[in-house]
């Protein structure tokens, strides 16, 4: 009778596929872990006061950071980091090439020497200076305004934009509707706080802050303009109207803007 022998046993075989498994999982973990980094511009970094002018004597600056990775920027945010000095090494890594990690909600900066700073994604801080930085400040802020119903009170042509920061009652984001007056020199923006209620009026020049005449179509850039700023689809800023009124009037209806 022929009798049935098992399969020869192969240890370096069976060790060499438990060797590339272990492997695998290894670089699979890594790859969700989100550790493998990336170059970076830090274009700016800089300390402020979420709570303005309401804060508490215990109340800590958060330290803001804007970065560019590629065509895109990207802005985080965390709490003492500078305050603290634990990492004012960051300040000096302004206009450099850095090493980062990212997520949806977080940020690492990876110096080569030290332990990495971890931060949070996103920022309310309304100082920086690098157009891709203020639009990516501004882009929850105006979601967030039409997500919301839009009330009844504001018209359909309004549009929303991120609020100063500023005042006794200052508000996330205003409701505008901007028209030219008939005189060809002033822009009047009617203006209404999220829940409908008008806030006051506020003028504008007809021209750039350089001096350049707009038309009756100013188109208005909602990421990189504010309450009491606007800046135009050609990044041109509006010049305010700084002119006294009364009751909206104004005092010397014969005073150029300015």
């Amino acid at each position: 009778m022929q009798s049935s022998c098992p399969v020869p046993f192969q240890p370096l075989r069976l060790l060499s596929l438990a060797a590339f498994a272990a492997l695998a999982l290894t670089v699979s973990a890594a790859a969700k872990s989100g550790k493998a980094t990336t170059t970076a511009t830090l274009v700016e970094a800089a300390d402020y006061m979420p709570c303005g002018t309401d804060c508490t004597a215990f109340a800590s600056p958060l330290s803001a950071v804007c970065l560019h990775v590629g065509d895109e920027a990207i802005i985080a945010e965390g709490e003492n980091y500078l305050h603290d000095r634990r990492t004012s090494w960051i300040e000096d890594l302004v206009g450099k090439q850095i090493r980062v990690r990212y997520t949806k909600r977080s940020l690492w900066i990876v110096p080569p020497d030290r332990e990495a700073a971890k931060l949070h994604r996103g920022s309310g801080f309304e100082g920086f200076k690098d157009p891709g930085c203020t639009r990516e400040v501004h882009k929850p802020i105006l979601a967030e305004a039409y997500a919301a119903k839009r009330p009844s009170s504001v018209p359909r042509d309004a549009f929303a934009l991120a609020g100063s920061g500023r005042g006794e009652f200052p508000a996330r984001f205003l409701w505008f509707q901007c028209n030219l007056d008939a005189d060809g020199r002033t822009i009047t923006c009617r203006r209404w706080y999220r829940d409908g209620v008008t806030d006051s009026t506020d003028w504008f020049c007809a021209n750039t802050a350089e001096g350049i005449k707009v038309g009756t179509k100013f188109p208005i850039d909602p990421l990189l303009s504010q309450a009491s700023r606007l800046v135009s689809t050609s990044g041109a800023l509006l010049q305010h109207d700084n002119r006294s009124r009364t009751n909206g009037n104004l005092d010397f209806p014969n005073e150029a803007c300015r």
